[in-house]
């Protein structure tokens, strides 16, 4: 089927043009034009989702949140309706497909938006007992890629052997797990007087350590934006976290850098082509240039540290 007639099932006519957007390392996206405006469609990865249903019912229960408890801080994505579901099964496709909106400029520094848009979008989408269900079978596992990478390499064995002994006890299980975006970047923030998240596939339960330590790693080595993100993060979440899971923020910076690391060593020796558009070589470099990262963040632990406990303080 194609992309004008799916589109039509969501109610879009009048299509003027459809392209192919890049940058998503899983779902094929296009951009829609039609004389009404402009919208996203998307096909989901069925390889990477295998449960569907399951993504497009947590965004349901995301945007249900947001229509309960948003104040106006933040926005998500309003998927639109096909029949009466927010996707369509086309010929074993899933398509779901939502008004596109650009980035404007703001006065506000990028990076504090950044973290109180996922700061108040995880507020949000743990208030009045939402629950999410598992979208990928444990996503951010940091054990799972510390064995996979064992099997296929011992590279920087030493230092991933250090980390992984040291995550596992801080994240031992008592400390609380909530709803989280789980890939929380700057690419996934459209910043306007009202910023919106979107990619919302990977949301489920999680550590919110880990949306931070996205966020962090995405703006390193700049202190005074780790700074801004840090501060952004605590007013979005106003006072959501306890003491403890302040505590496991740092931690959560050293487990996102590492994980994406190995990833990275993984997909490059054992060639396995998760992510698109890059070749083993490439995926080496990176996984090299995170690998100096997560080095870094280890030698100023006290200087991140400091700087978290002193914005979630004020």
């Amino acid at each position: 089927m194609n992309t004008i007639k799916i589109a039509s099932l969501f109610g879009v006519e009048d299509v003027n043009d459809i392209k192919t957007l890049d940058g998503g390392h899983i779902n094929r996206t296009y951009l829609v034009t039609a004389s009404d405006g402009g919208y996203v469609l998307q096909s989901l990865n069925r390889e990477v989702f295998a449960f569907p249903e399951k993504v497009m019912g947590n965004i349901s229960a995301v945007e249900a949140a947001f229509v309960r408890y948003g104040d106006g801080t933040v926005s998500v994505p309003h998927y639109l309706e096909a029949d009466g579901a927010n996707f369509v099964d086309a010929d074993g496709e899933i398509y779901r497909m939502y008004s596109y909106t650009e980035s404007s400029e703001v006065s506000a520094d990028r990076n504090y938006l950044m973290g109180r848009s996922f700061g108040a979008f995880l507020r949000i989408i743990n208030s009045g007992g939402v629950k999410l269900h598992e979208t990928i079978h444990d996503f951010r596992d940091f054990g799972r890629y510390y064995s996979s990478l064992s099997a296929v390499s011992r590279v920087k064995s030493e230092l991933f052997t250090e980390l992984s002994k040291e995550l596992e006890a801080v994240f031992d299980g008592n400390l609380p797990k909530r709803n989280v975006h789980n890939d929380a970047k700057s690419a996934n923030i459209i910043t306007g007087r009202q910023c919106t998240v979107i990619d919302l596939d990977t949301s489920m339960e999680g550590y919110a350590a880990l949306d931070f330590g996205d966020m962090i790693r995405s703006v390193l080595p700049d202190m005074s934006a780790v700074r801004a993100v840090a501060k952004g993060f605590a007013e979005g979440l106003c006072g959501l976290l306890t003491s403890a899971e302040v505590d496991s923020l740092y931690y959560g910076i050293l487990w996102a850098v590492g994980e994406l690391s190995m990833r990275y060593y993984i997909d490059g020796i054992a060639e396995n082509g998760y992510f698109k558009g890059k070749t083993p070589v490439d995926c080496i470099r990176r996984a090299d240039e995170l690998y100096e990262q997560l080095l870094y963040v280890k030698a100023n632990r006290e200087t991140i540290t400091g700087i978290v406990h002193a914005v979630f303080s004020e």
